[in-house]
């Protein structure tokens, strides 16, 4: 005589495990479109924020290269010296505006991801 360490599956037990169905299958759907939405969200934010480097990236090359022609056209060490001082404030200044951009960017996406969830588990605990 052999004893199973599972048991035969009861049904009663597993529905009075699970108090009201119709609730917890309405919780369920709740929660499955608040995560759907949420995932919209951080493609949609991901998306920005890849395009916002690009752009940003796309600014300093310029920047570079135009730093790079006047260097290439300079007469005097004073000159250069000159040149290469604005373009590392123009640098700095830029990568600070960027970064700042991305990070509002970032908590933006933040927000709009886990506004749903939140949504969503508010809801349920109301009903609950």
């Amino acid at each position: 005589m052999t004893t199973s360490t599972f048991p035969m599956f009861n049904t009663d037990m597993f529905t009075n495990f699970f108090p009201m169905p119709e609730q917890m299958n309405g919780f369920a759907k709740h929660a499955m479109e608040a995560s759907t939405e949420s995932t919209r969200a951080s493609v949609k934010g991901m998306q920005e924020v890849g395009s916002t480097m690009m752009s940003h990236m796309k600014e300093q090359m310029n920047l570079t290269v135009e730093t790079q022609k006047k260097l290439a056209e300079v007469s005097s060490l004073q000159d250069a010296m000159s040149i290469q001082a604005n373009y590392m404030k123009a640098a700095v200044e830029a990568n600070i505006k960027g970064f700042s951009e991305l990070s509002e960017l970032y908590a933006d996406t933040m927000r709009e991801c886990f506004a749903p969830i939140a949504k969503s588990a508010k809801k349920a605990s109301k009903a609950v």
